[in-house]
């Protein structure tokens, strides 16, 4: 069972996913996100980095798509979303960090622009843009601080995927994590 915030947090990744507003989420719409996150961030379609996005968010999709399109016609309502992730990730199990952690260390890996191994908050703020999220810079700057668990001025894979789990499992409306994908 969802509560009121996790129902919210789930309709805006939802929406967030499905790029073509066609209702239902499809293999188009993950590869749109990809390209999207590549376009924004000025990555070469044929780099290494971008191909291991790619990978990353075909893997991700696979994994949910096997778990999710319960009628099985080809695509993921919001119903199958809702339903689906909130049996996936309630417990932030092994099929969350089966899915997620790819496309996190993928989102990592685009983002790094500077290729240290982090993320930094300039870095983070142009992955939000990236995403869509609709966050001003000052709201980003907040939200990276929130997320940077452990103060050293950059996010790990470990940090970002923490505010992941606590974005789709997390029933706290004061969580960091609620913001990632914008307002709710």
């Amino acid at each position: 069972m969802t509560t009121d915030l996790l129902d919210r947090k789930l309709e805006r990744a939802f929406t967030h996913l499905d790029a073509d507003g066609s209702g239902g989420i499809d293999e188009h719409d993950i590869i749109a996100l990809g390209s999207r996150l590549l376009s924004a961030l000025a990555e070469p379609a044929d780099s290494p980095k971008a191909t291991q996005v790619m990978t990353g968010l075909v893997g991700f999709w696979q994994e949910l798509f096997t778990e999710l399109d319960l009628d099985r016609d080809g695509k993921v309502t919001p119903e199958e979303y809702k339903l689906g992730m909130t049996r996936l990730y309630a417990d932030g199990g092994p099929a969350y960090d089966r899915s997620f952690r790819p496309m996190m260390e993928a989102f990592l890996t685009v983002v790094d622009t500077d290729g240290d191994g982090r993320i930094s908050p300039e870095e983070f703020h142009k992955g939000q843009e990236a995403f869509d999220t609709r966050l001003s810079f000052t709201d980003t700057e907040t939200l990276f601080r929130r997320i940077d668990t452990d103060g050293d001025g950059t996010l790990s894979v470990d940090e970002l995927l923490a505010a992941v789990r606590e974005y789709y499992t997390g029933t706290d409306e004061e969580a960091p994590g609620n913001l990632l994908f914008g307002e709710l």
